[in-house]
Parts: C-alpha cells; sequence; structure tokens
C-alpha cells in the first residue's frame, strides 16, 4: 500500500508544497501546521458481500477509512430543543512534557515525545515506549488526524459535528500504565498532569482534563489530589493494573489501605475514573480483535473491589467512571453481584448497607460510543449512570460518524432520556456548566 504524509496549515487548510516529513521534528515545530496521512488506495476496506453479513446498525460503521482519513459528519437536522452534547471520552496525544520538568539528576530518564520521520516518537533514554513499526501504523491509522495533537484543529472537527465539550483523556501515557513498578511515578504524572491542564487552558469552555493522582504513596496522595483539582481536573483516573505501592507491596483496590485516596477524591468533589487501554500489544494472528474485544468486556474487577470492598460505604460522597467498556456489561454484572450477595450470605465480609446493584444506581457511571444492546436495557442499568462519548479520534471513535451515534441514541429511547445520556449528565457529573 503506498502512503505518505501531506502537511496543511492550521489556519487556511491549504496543503504545504514539498513538506515532506523527513528527519526529527520537534512538536513545537509542528505548532502551525497539522499532518494528515494519506493512502493511495480507495476508502473500501470491506467487500460488499462481508459488509451484508455485519450486524451493525448503523450505516456509516459498515465501511469506514482510518480514522485519520475521516472528514466530520456535517448536520442533517437540528436537535431536539435544550440537547447539550458532551463527550465524557476523547484523547488528546501527550506533548514533550516532561524532560524540562524532570529534575537535573534525572533528565537521561524522563519520557520524551517528539515527531520523528513520520510518527509520534515517546522514549524514555534509548528505549522507544512504542516500537516505531507500531508508532508509523498508529500514525496513518488515527494519531496524525491534526486533531489529536493542535486544539484549533480539533475544535473545527467539534464544531462541524455538533460537539460542545470534550472530557480529555491521554493517548501514549496508558502505555506507561502497563509498567506499574514504573520509576519516577511522581515526576511523571504530576508533570502530565501539568501539561494536559496547559492544552485544555486553550478552550477553557471546550476541554477539560482527566489528570492522574498519586495512587502508590497514601501519604501523599491527599496533597497530589488537591494540586489536581487545583489545575482543573474533572475526574481522576488511576490505572486497570495499578502494580506495587511505595510499600513494595501489590496495590488492591478494595484495600483499605487505599482509603486516603478516596477520602481525598470524595472531598474534592471530582469522580474516580478508570479507563481501558492497558492490554499488552501482540503480533499474534487476531491481535486486533482480540485486543478490542477483551478490553471492551467491561470492568467487574474494579466494579466489585470497590462495592465488595465496601468502599461506597466508608465514602458515600464518592462517584465512580468506568470508561470506554461501553454498557452492555453492567446489565449481567448487577445481576451476578445481587446473586452473590444473597448466595453467599455468609461468606460477604465486609457486610454490606444496601444491595451491590443500589451502588451502581448511586454511585457509577459508564461510558459508551455505541451500544444499541446496552441502550437496550437502560432499565437494568439506570439511565442516569450512562454517558455518551465520542473517543475523538480514535479508530473505534465515532469521528466521522458522530452525528449518527447521537441520533441512535435518540431512537432508542425518549427525548428527556436521551438528552441525559447525551450531555446533561456529564455536564453535572464533571461540573462542566
Amino acid at each position: 500500500m503506498s502512503q505518505g504524509f501531506h502537511v496543511y496549515h492550521l489556519e487556511t487548510g491549504n496543503h504545504l508544497p514539498g513538506t515532506a516529513l523527513i528527519g526529527r521534528v520537534e512538536l513545537s515545530a509542528c505548532k502551525n501546521h497539522v499532518i494528515r496521512p494519506w493512502i493511495a488506495e480507495g476508502r473500501r476496506q470491506v467487500s460488499d458481500e462481508v459488509r451484508e453479513e455485519l450486524i451493525l446498525e448503523i450505516p456509516e460503521q459498515r465501511d469506514l477509512p482510518l480514522a485519520a482519513q475521516r472528514q466530520p459528519q456535517t448536520e442533517r437536522h437540528p436537535w431536539p430543543a435544550g440537547t447539550r452534547i458532551v463527550s465524557a471520552d476523547s484523547h488528546m496525544i501527550e506533548g514533550d512534557y516532561w524532560y524540562d520538568g524532570f529534575p537535573s539528576h534525572k533528565k537521561d530518564e524522563a519520557p520524551r515525545m517528539q515527531f520523528v520521520d513520520g510518527y509520534f516518537d515517546m522514549t524514555i533514554g534509548e528505549k522507544h515506549m512504542t516500537p516505531p513499526d507500531i508508532a508509523r501504523h498508529l500514525c496513518n491509522a488515527m494519531e496524525c488526524n491534526p486533531g489529536l495533537s493542535q486544539v484549533p484543529a480539533r475544535l473545527k472537527d467539534l464544531d462541524i459535528e455538533g460537539v460542545e465539550k470534550e472530557l480529555i483523556f491521554p493517548q501514549r501515557l496508558f502505555g506507561l500504565f502497563m509498567f506499574g513498578e514504573m520509576q519516577n511515578r511522581e515526576e511523571v504524572f504530576a508533570l502530565y498532569n501539568e501539561g494536559i491542564a496547559r492544552r485544555c487552558a486553550e478552550a477553557p469552555e471546550r476541554l477539560f482534563p482527566i489528570m492522574v493522582p498519586n495512587y502508590w504513596d497514601m501519604e501523599a496522595t491527599e496533597v497530589s489530589v488537591k494540586r489536581c483539582v487545583e489545575l482543573g481536573a474533572r475526574g481522576l483516573m488511576v490505572p486497570l493494573k495499578p502494580g506495587r505501592g511505595k510499600d513494595g507491596k501489590h496495590i488492591n483496590y478494595n484495600d483499605a489501605k487505599m482509603d486516603p485516596m478516596y477520602a481525598a477524591i470524595a472531598e474534592g468533589g471530582v469522580p474516580l475514573v478508570f479507563h481501558i487501554g492497558e492490554a499488552i500489544p501482540s503480533a499474534m494472528p487476531g491481535a486486533a480483535g482480540i485486543s478490542v474485544l477483551t478490553q471492551m468486556q467491561g470492568f467487574r474487577l474494579q466494579w466489585s473491589s470497590l462495592t465488595f470492598g465496601g468502599v461506597f460505604d466508608r465514602f458515600p460522597k464518592l462517584k465512580a467512571v468506568f470508561v470506554e467498556g461501553g454498557l452492555s456489561w453492567v446489565a449481567s454484572m448487577l445481576h451476578d453481584a445481587d446473586m452473590a450477595y444473597t448466595h453467599f450470605p455468609t461468606a460477604m465480609n465486609p457486610k454490606l448497607k444496601h444491595a451491590p446493584s443500589w451502588y451502581w444506581r448511586n454511585h457509577c457511571y459508564a461510558t459508551f460510543m455505541t451500544d444499541p444492546v446496552g441502550l437496550s436495557l437502560l432499565d437494568r442499568i439506570g439511565v442516569e449512570t450512562c454517558l455518551w462519548s465520542s473517543d475523538y479520534p480514535h479508530q473505534e471513535s465515532t469521528f466521522g460518524y458522530t452525528r449518527s451515534s447521537i441520533q441512535a441514541v435518540f431512537d432508542a429511547t425518549n427525548i428527556e432520556n436521551a438528552q441525559m445520556i447525551l450531555g446533561k449528565t456529564a455536564l453535572k457529573l464533571f461540573r462542566m456548566e
């Protein structure tokens, strides 16, 4: 497949002739330009025969170009009066946030993010956190969408697709989460928080940051949480697999030793957040499909740790958001949780104040992009717990058919419910009004 890169000026949208990306280019040097990959072949990825076999209900999902080549979907008709569209999960690629802020004696241990030979290259020392071949693929597939790195280009896409506000999650930082015993967690996550706060401040009424608190040292967690809130965090994300704490012992979210973190987050008035994205990449056959399906299977471990561990009983103001796993996993989990509670009564320790499913409806939320099955189960999941998101601009995102995905929510329920799911609940939960 023939491929390459075209560079466009952010303000004019004009192609800049002679702009082959050769050699090392600092991200700061790309401030006034955006990179959009192209593929010489046509956009058709799926044969007519296979397209007829698909069970996807939104027509645009059946044959999409790669995310970096999609165009935002224009307005077809206005939404009902009072509709607010908020993405509860979108992404922005990291800048070179760390080197300048790292202690002088640790500079060689600082993560670096640079644009190199047509791809984003995150390194620590001589180690590529993403192998170059995979990084090039990511650029071609999604990361060289201009809106992933440049706020003006991003806002143009949001305006066309009708998205008013976004909650901003990281892009490559999840790769660092995979290393539970990573060095310099204090500097890495604190400097990320500062960096993403600066980026979101470029559009303060549109972009709202998710940050990472200190989750490994309970003596430092309160100060860390307060700093995140001061910086404007609208949610605090912790890893699915947190690794070891400062004491060298494995971190378990149902351990009462984690209570200082829960107390600080609850008092800070922002939700605790879990997001998919920590699966180790594989080159084995079927890796892409396996990765998507296993990562989007839900958060039973994390939710049950908080619920059966008594965390919500101890911290009644704590809210938890489970991001990008969809909705449908919730219904079966709640049934199984209540079954476990009634069928193993003598083994429940601690004894809960409420039925397990009660904690979902009163403390928890889940985000989705498209989930017709989940939307058919709103009576079991709870409309008030469901949050739409675009996941902009990932491969699995709604970018290119965002308005169709919004229409699917209106088609699945009544206007009042749809408006809650599409934005009103997120505005209140994440204090984005």
